[in-house]
């Protein structure tokens, strides 16, 4: 009895590593192989420059909230088609009086603050905004993240000039290397995850730092979940559902701040996010384009059972 305990255990211990390391490297093996090299299938205009709306939705963003209205001014995007509004839940630590005390010193960059009295969640904030957005593409981005380079949003942007695309997200940096360097190399492998789906059709992975969507599509398909914390992914996903490409870009890249202290309660809450997504995609599974389904089976699966984004 105690043997096949034993024996139990180990074909236990077997699977979860079969699950959590071969498939995941499998799965990069072959996209690295198959499609990672390979030119885009899209006709960019680098020039294209639609309105554009910037979202920041923050709470208690105090100490970080005007870098990031500079990181956005500094943009060279013009600034006639461009607006920013932040979305603040209730903050109590002057997050909201920095944005206004900013503006007043930034005239020639539009605007909006929206205070929210009570605190409901990242989704509804997002959706609040919606109704005073006039952007043909909006951007949501987090107030602790930085862009790389003044070109980043026109970089981003410019691939909507294609018709078969409904969202873009960037490519991320570790600001900070993380628990003994895990971050950097974990964020190299699935960058080259990331742009491989989206040379293949879409990636089912956004992130927050930079997720811009086409704001016709994202009415479409009724705006922002309010109850799966990875929003901008599962938004993209649900618009790569219609048929419509939701891809990563090298062409803009992120810088990500990494928490030094409690660095893996913020991988597992990370985890829990996109568990969560990829749970409620799967009940999606008869209505995935062909392209897209190979990758929705080699996320989902594994995800759903181990692996932290």
């Amino acid at each position: 009895m105690f043997v096949d305990s034993i024996n139990t255990l180990l074909l236990a211990a077997l699977v979860l590593a079969f699950t959590h390391f071969v498939v995941p490297l499998a799965y990069y093996c072959y996209l690295k192989a198959r499609w990672f090299n390979r030119p885009w299938n899209i006709k960019r205009d680098p020039g294209y420059r639609p309105r554009v709306t910037v979202v920041i939705p923050t709470y208690n963003e105090a100490r970080v909230i005007e870098a990031k209205l500079g990181d956005v001014a500094k943009q060279d995007y013009p600034k006639e088609l461009l607006e920013v509004i932040v979305v603040d839940s209730a903050s109590d630590d002057g997050t909201a009086e920095k944005v206004e005390d900013w503006a007043r010193r930034n005239r020639d960059v539009k605007l909006i603050l929206l205070k929210e009295l009570v605190r409901r969640g990242k989704g509804f904030a997002l959706n609040s905004v919606l109704r005073y957005a006039t952007g043909d593409i909006v951007v949501i981005t987090d107030a602790d993240s930085t862009w790389s380079s003044p070109s980043t949003l026109s970089n981003a942007v410019s691939w909507f000039s294609d018709s078969s695309i409904g969202a873009v997200t960037c490519l991320k940096l570790p600001a900070d290397k993380g628990f003994t360097g895990v971050e950097q190399g974990y964020r190299e492998f699935y960058n080259i995850v990331r742009l491989a789906e989206s040379k293949k059709h879409s990636t089912l992975v956004f992130h927050g730092e930079l997720a811009a969507f086409r704001r016709s599509l994202l009415e479409g398909v009724g705006g922002f979940p309010p109850n799966i914390g990875a929003d901008d992914s599962h938004t993209a996903t649900r618009i790569a559902l219609t048929g419509y490409r939701a891809i990563a870009v090298d062409s803009a890249w992120c810088v990500e701040s990494v928490p030094r202290r409690g660095y893996h309660m913020w991988r597992i809450r990370r985890e829990q996010h996109l568990i969560k997504h990829f749970a409620a995609t799967i009940r999606c599974l008869r209505r995935v384009p062909r392209e897209l389904n190979k990758t929705l089976i080699e996320e989902t699966f594994p995800t759903s059972s181990t692996r932290v984004y």
